[in-house]
């Protein structure tokens, strides 16, 4: 037999045959395998699973706390990524060594940084467009006027923010 197409990166189980042979999943810490192109560790802690079975595939449904490249998120997340085969069961004994954060990454968000400038077609329509209307105008046309950029870079912002400001506290107390 002869096969074809590109190999699996997957390496491991799924999150459900992982924790269908647990008595109760529930605290327990797994992390992916794609998850370690990160310098930063990234896992879930369980927090409730759902087993279910279709045909004769083993399904369901996981929820858990989500780290991911050291930064907590504060609510319990859906699992989605469960069927995929690259899951890891981190042992009891090494759960504590493991969870432990040493490294937080910071993302480099700055609204000044984003480019702004519209295609050249879309510029010279544009332009067009406002000598037919008579409107004044000066300078070469953007998407500051066009989308409202700090809305939604200022929630990304105040998330991270918020999270930073939980993980600062934790390690104070």
């Amino acid at each position: 037999m002869k096969l074809f197409g590109r190999h699996s990166f997957f390496r491991g189980k799924s999150l459900m045959e992982l924790t269908a042979q647990l008595k109760n999943p529930k605290g327990r810490v797994v992390t992916r395998v794609t998850f370690e192109r990160y310098p930063e560790k990234s896992y879930y802690i369980l927090s409730h699973v759902e087993h279910g079975y279709h045909g004769k595939n083993l399904t369901g449904v996981a929820w858990g706390t989500k780290v991911f490249r050291g930064n907590k998120y504060p609510k319990l997340m859906r699992i989605d990524a469960g069927g995929k085969r690259d899951w890891r069961l981190i042992p009891k004994e090494e759960e504590e060594e493991f969870c432990k954060i040493d490294k937080v990454h910071e993302p480099n968000i700055k609204v000044e940084d984003i480019d702004t400038r519209l295609p050249p077609v879309m510029e010279m329509v544009l332009k067009r467009n406002f000598k037919q209307r008579n409107v004044a105008f000066e300078g070469t046309p953007n998407l500051k006027g066009f989308i409202n950029l700090n809305s939604d870079l200022m929630k990304r912002i105040e998330y991270y923010n918020a999270q930073t400001d939980c993980s600062s506290q934790e390690k104070t107390s």
